[in-house]
């Protein structure tokens, strides 16, 4: 992605007066979090899964280098994040807002995680378990929790099968609590850093946590980064243009259905008219309707 220096200055100059960084939930300041931040990533995909933590610090192994920085150009076509420890594979999807088919989508990267599995496994019982956690920065699922699991079930709640499951975060729940002033748990802050811009918030729920200082150091490094800052630039340009075509969209919507509704009522009325044996060319005279629009009602 090239940017010139004068819109590097002008971006990073303009963070810097407001005291922000560029947050995480911009996808290539996700990937590049849970790429150069291992003890943050260790100490949440723990919180998140039970796993212990010193197993996956110690036996991790990168499964794609498609989502380091240098190639999240690549989005849309491979999965955010994918690693492995020792029994274990982890696709970390972050999604930043709800689309028809996101679901769909996800069930793919994991389908295609645990195919290629079983592609190099030499017994299936050997294939070891596929996690998918799915960061949602939207209210999913109508649920109050902060954290849902999904696995397979039949309707006694028998689990079919242990080697894969699904973890999904409520993001705005979070933020919600947080923005309430509630106390925070270790996990919750851990994904509340991801939303966060505001670089004396940032430093403060950090400060003295060394799996967050982590991430922060991380944060102010990237926004300071003239490759992530062209990045940032074009996403921000796309999120700017698909909110410019919602609200036209909306717009239109609501004009033509105030529309549609003065045409339903205005036929509505003619119907009454009719039954009231009332001539056609008074009733197109009081309604507007044309002569042969009102025939058609007859």
């Amino acid at each position: 992605m090239a940017i010139t220096k004068k819109r590097f200055e002008e971006i990073v100059a303009k963070l810097r007066r407001k005291g922000e960084v560029v947050p995480a939930t911009y996808d290539c300041i996700f990937k590049a979090i849970m790429k150069k931040c291992p003890k943050y990533r260790a100490d949440l995909t723990s919180r998140l899964t039970g796993i212990p933590k010193k197993l996956i610090l110690n036996t991790y192994k990168e499964m794609n280098t498609e989502y380091v920085i240098d190639n999240v150009l690549e989005k849309g076509k491979v999965s955010d994040v994918l690693f492995e420890t020792k029994g274990y594979v982890f696709n970390y999807e972050f999604n930043n807002r709800k689309w028809d088919g996101l679901i769909e989508r996800n069930d793919a990267y994991l389908g295609k995680a645990k195919n290629d599995l079983i592609r190099r496994a030499k017994s299936y019982a050997s294939l070891p378990k596929v996690i998918q956690i799915n960061i949602n920065n939207f209210y999913c699922f109508l649920s109050k929790e902060n954290l849902l699991e999904f696995k397979s079930r039949d309707k006694y709640g028998i689990i079919e099968s242990d080697k894969w499951g699904k973890i999904y975060v409520n993001l705005k729940l979070i933020r919600e609590k947080y923005d309430r002033g509630l106390k925070l748990s270790k996990l919750e802050k851990e994904l509340l850093i991801l939303t966060l811009t505001k670089v004396d918030e940032i430093e403060k729920i950090s400060k003295g946590d060394v799996e967050l200082m982590e991430v922060t150091k991380e944060l102010k490094k990237l926004t300071n980064d003239a490759y992530t800052i062209g990045l940032y630039d074009e996403e921000e340009e796309r999120r700017l243009i698909e909110n410019s075509i919602k609200i036209t969209a909306k717009k239109q919507g609501i004009k033509q259905g105030v529309k549609q509704g003065a045409s339903n009522e205005k036929k509505s009325i003619a119907k009454s008219m009719l039954a009231k044996k009332m001539d056609i060319p008074l009733i197109s005279e009081l309604t507007g309707l044309s002569k042969n629009q009102i025939t058609m009602l007859m």
